[in-house]
């Protein structure tokens, strides 16, 4: 069942600051993540940001600038599936993921009368999103490549950009091929913008944590040595240590890439500080240079099938890579 979607959900001073206003796509079928009531607050804490979370699950706490529509996945396939002209191929919610450069399209009437849309993931939390992203990006027409978070202007033509078909970069086939291609990002929206030319900001604002590793630790690093992070009042920031001393930097979002996290406790989720483990939350009771050397002890039950997971993760890769030698995808690795 679909429900009846409400109104705009920004606030009315988002356009009379002359903010360009955004609403980001996110369905999302199956368990919610357990950490989801952080990944609310996070949301909340950026109030000229509108989300649309369409999922098969009931949300409980979802703040004013986040819009929940109640659907099945069998809803979403059908609509999507309607849309083309072709038969394409979603058996799996993870699949939704190649059609996201198409949701300009497929949701135009949700997305009406909205400056730029985009589309994000669920294994994140925010931080204060227009923090950092400065005048110039919303110059352009695309921003940023990351299949975590990306915006688009919101006109008929970008709408439309994911039919432009560049080498071996095909919407028919990205949409058509059961397998993960990720044409949302590198291996496939990026060489059409830029085989079309048009305007795109893509700057490192974003924490992607490793899944290389079980401590936490940003991809690309500001740095070697220990890092930590945490959430402090709406902001997503890392501490490091250089020569003793505390180093602090901000980001957009932090990302855990699949990691397993624990239930948030509701002391963390009361809390408006608190730091980001590699398997969970904890208050945060105050920050010094030990405070981030206690990032160097790995802890946790979780230790031994996170190194599980990343042996499961190389064999997917190793066949991926074997597929793109054949030209079975356009995926590089």
């Amino acid at each position: 069942m679909v429900l009846e979607m409400p109104g705009r959900a920004e606030p009315a001073w988002v356009a009379a600051s002359g903010l360009p206003s955004i609403r980001l796509v996110v369905p999302y079928f199956g368990q919610l993540p357990p950490h989801l009531p952080l990944v609310l607050l996070s949301m909340s804490a950026n109030p000229d940001v509108s989300w649309l979370l369409i999922t098969d699950q009931r949300v409980a706490g979802a703040p004013p600038n986040v819009t929940v529509q109640t659907w099945s996945f069998e809803d979403l396939m059908t609509r999507i599936r309607n849309f083309f002209d072709f038969e394409v191929s979603l058996k799996e919610p993870y699949k939704l993921c190649d059609f996201r450069p198409a949701f300009g399209a497929i949701f135009a009437e949700e997305l009406a009368g909205y400056d730029f849309w985009g589309h994000c993931d669920l294994d994140l939390i925010f931080g204060r999103i227009r923090d950092h992203l400065p005048p110039v990006a919303f110059e352009a027409d695309k921003v940023l490549f990351n299949g975590n978070f990306s915006l688009y202007r919101n006109t008929a033509e970008t709408a439309d950009w994911y039919r432009h078909e560049v080498g071996k970069v095909s919407y028919r086939d990205a949409l058509s091929n059961p397998a993960a291609m990720h044409f949302d990002e590198w291996a496939g929206i990026y060489y059409i913008v830029e085989d079309l030319g048009a305007r795109s900001w893509h700057q490192n604002v974003i924490f992607d944590i490793s899944f290389h590793r079980y401590r936490t630790r940003a991809e690309p690093t500001a740095g070697r040595g220990l890092a930590r992070y945490a959430w402090e009042d709406g902001e997503v920031c890392e501490y490091r240590l250089a020569r003793g001393r505390l180093v602090r930097r901000t980001a957009l979002l932090i990302h855990f890439q699949k990691r397993v996290l624990r239930p948030p406790s509701p002391e963390v989720v009361a809390a408006d500080r608190y730091w980001i483990e590699p398997n969970g939350f904890t208050v945060q009771e105050g920050i010094t240079p030990w405070s981030v050397r206690a990032a160097a002890i790995p802890r946790g039950r979780e230790l031994l099938p996170f190194y599980l997971r990343r042996v499961q993760r190389w064999h997917r890769r190793r066949a991926t890579r074997r597929a793109a030698a054949t030209g079975r995808t356009t995926v590089q690795v």
